[in-house]
């Protein structure tokens, strides 16, 4: 199944502005229509995720958001303030893997993020910041040029180093990480769950997959609650299998699914998870068939099925599959393009039984 964007048509989201008497002109469009707008206008999005109990969020609105240069800045784009723990912003919230707060999103006019900054700024910083991202100046430039005037800060030290583990780059990574733990050994900002994960993604972005399997073991051991656990669980059955390991890759995904017997998404990721890999067929094939089911022939969990039949070699099985999840939309090129690799598949095994 191709990965989907959640849905745009979020339900109108009611963002109340800053009580500190700021003149910011926050948003309160639906979510789709936020984006749709600055598509038309050509204007960049800001989005301030935060939640209620957040102390950095509160001096935010109080220190930052009524200074002129803040509100200049927010005006010139179209800017947001969403609760990410409720209804109905917390999938958007969701969308964007929003782990911490606040967290201070800038999208493009094409809605594509283009910066990130986790935590508190003051207000020259923020414009710094804030009006860099849209501005042009990548979100790795900010942050080390944040880094730079402060080289002991935890924040900038963790959110610089997930910048370059989501690029692979575990040299530049690993010593920001490693500083920030030392700088918090006991956890006080309790985001060691995050910054463990991060240095298994920057191992595993640079294909060193036994220090990210350290790592990702690590969040799964010590922090069984953390909303990391189950990326880490799946990360860690990718790097058994590129570790050669296919009966372990599929015996740690499957300790996710197992639980969620009831969940055609999850079971719908673990037969995607074995078909693409070739492994644990026979325990996918009847798991994709209930997904199926569960979410009555949706297409996309009919092409997880037509992938499980074809990784199995099973050809008939997939081209009817896949016809079926074209006929739910038959101009969809993907769809299209399935149904004849399923087709092709046949031909050459036809071909090779002659």
């Amino acid at each position: 199944m191709r990965p989907t964007r959640i849905a745009l048509a979020v339900a109108a989201l009611c963002v109340v502005a800053s009580t500190a008497g700021a003149e910011v002109r926050w948003s309160n469009e639906p979510y789709a229509q936020m984006l749709e707008r600055a598509k038309q206008e050509n204007k960049f999005v800001f989005i301030d995720f935060y939640a209620t109990w957040c102390g950095p969020c509160k001096r935010l609105d109080k220190e930052v958001y009524p200074q002129a240069s803040a509100e200049k800045l927010l005006n010139s784009m179209i800017a947001a303030k969403f609760d990410a723990e409720k209804d109905p912003w917390k999938p958007v919230a969701n969308e964007f893997r929003v782990r911490a707060y606040p967290t201070l999103l800038v999208l493009g006019p094409d809605g594509k993020e283009v910066g990130r900054y986790i935590g508190y700024l003051p207000t020259d910083e923020f414009v710094e910041v804030i009006g860099g991202y849209a501005a042009g100046k990548s979100q790795l430039e900010m942050l080390e040029a944040q880094l730079t005037k402060n080289p002991n800060d935890f924040d900038l030290l963790v959110n610089t180093g997930i910048v370059h583990a989501d690029a692979g780059r575990d040299k530049m990574a690993m010593p920001m990480f490693e500083k920030a733990l030392t700088l918090d050994p006991n956890d006080e900002r309790k985001r060691q769950d995050e910054i463990y994960y991060s240095m298994g993604e920057a191992c595993y972005g640079a294909k060193n997959y036994k220090d990210a399997r350290t790592y990702y073991s690590r969040v799964v051991a010590d922090f069984p609650n953390s909303e990391y656990y189950n990326d880490s669980m799946r990360r860690l059955a990718g790097t058994e299998f590129k570790l050669g390991n296919a009966d372990a890759a599929v015996a740690t995904y499957w300790k996710i699914t197992e639980p969620h017997q009831d969940d055609a998404g999850a079971l719908n990721g673990f037969a995607w998870f074995c078909a693409q890999r070739k492994i644990g067929l026979d325990q996918a094939l009847p798991v994709a068939l209930k997904a199926v089911e569960l979410s009555e022939r949706d297409p996309g969990i009919l092409d997880t099925l037509a992938e499980v039949y074809y990784a199995r070699g099973e050809y008939d099985d997939a081209i009817k599959i896949g016809r079926e999840a074209l006929a739910s939309d038959p101009d969809d090129p993907y769809f299209k393009e399935q149904v004849e690799k399923f087709k092709k598949a046949k031909e050459e095994a036809d071909q090779a039984m002659r």
